[in-house]
């Protein structure tokens, strides 16, 4: 694929950090808009989505820095700051957004559960535009195949030709990306016709996220990224597994206190 998207001079544009740009962008449209439809302050919107870049960085850079190589890193700590050779890890940066957009709501004193609803639509955006990055940088990649939907990478820069060149291999980041947009869609349904309380938008769409994300990881062929009990489970299988109890925990909290949606605006 490409892991360089362009350059300029000496400037040097990767593919997975363009993405990932582009999907906060999105991301925060979409909330941005959802907020201004229901009459809430979008400036919490804008500080969630600056906070949300800073968090998910690190987060994503530390569970990889600990559950996939912590090792390599110990031999030279120094090289845990090496951030343009990449290392990181998609779940991290979930933790991370999560936890951050919690504690700053709270502190503003707004309604917390509206507010994740809105970034409900905008966060399976955010999660397409990285596995495009994730697709021309050649990472999250499948195992051998015969299945005729399938990869194949022959360019030497790209993550997956290291493991497996000019292999076909499973299509997972578009399996990713498929996943992310049954979500997205499903979110837009029920917010049209079957949105209840709040807190729903949001439940739901981490919980179809957590199966969908689950299976996938089945197929994929970076053991790198952390397996266990012989390569049967990932390290992001378990914590699916986890998400998903989190996930339906939440939706049957914020039903039985079923504050109402935030009114349209008359």
């Amino acid at each position: 694929m490409r892991p360089v998207l362009f350059k300029f001079g000496s400037i040097v544009f990767p593919s997975y950090t363009f993405m990932i740009m582009v999907g906060v962008l999105v991301a925060t449209w979409l909330g941005l808009k959802v907020l201004k439809e229901r009459g809430l302050p979008v400036v919490y919107g804008l500080d969630m989505a600056m906070i949300g870049i800073v968090a998910g960085f690190l987060g994503a850079r530390i569970v990889h820095v600990l559950v996939e190589a912590p090792a390599y890193y110990l031999e030279s700590p120094v090289r845990v700051f090496y951030f343009w050779q990449g290392g990181f890890v998609s779940w991290g940066a979930y933790v991370a957004v999560m936890v951050s957009f919690y504690f700053y709501l709270r502190w503003r004193r707004v309604p917390i559960a509206a507010y994740f609803d809105a970034f409900a639509f905008g966060i399976p955006m955010a999660i397409f535009f990285g596995r495009i990055g994730c697709l021309l940088t050649g990472c999250c990649f499948g195992k051998p195949t015969d299945f005729f939907i399938h990869l194949t990478f022959t360019n030497p820069a790209s993550t997956a030709y290291q493991f497996y060149p000019n292999m076909p291999l499973h299509a997972t980041q578009l399996y990713l990306m498929l996943n992310v947009l049954i979500i997205q869609g499903v979110i837009w349904w029920i917010y049209k016709k079957h949105w209840r309380f709040q807190g729903q938008l949001f439940s739901v769409s981490v919980a179809l996220y957590a199966v969908g994300r689950f299976f996938i990881e089945f197929l994929r062929g970076d053991a790198d990224r952390g397996v266990y009990f012989g390569g049967n489970i990932s390290s992001g299988q378990i914590f699916m597994v986890a998400l998903f109890i989190f996930a339906m925990g939440l939706y049957f909290y914020f039903k039985r206190k079923a504050l109402p949606p935030p009114p349209l605006p008359s």
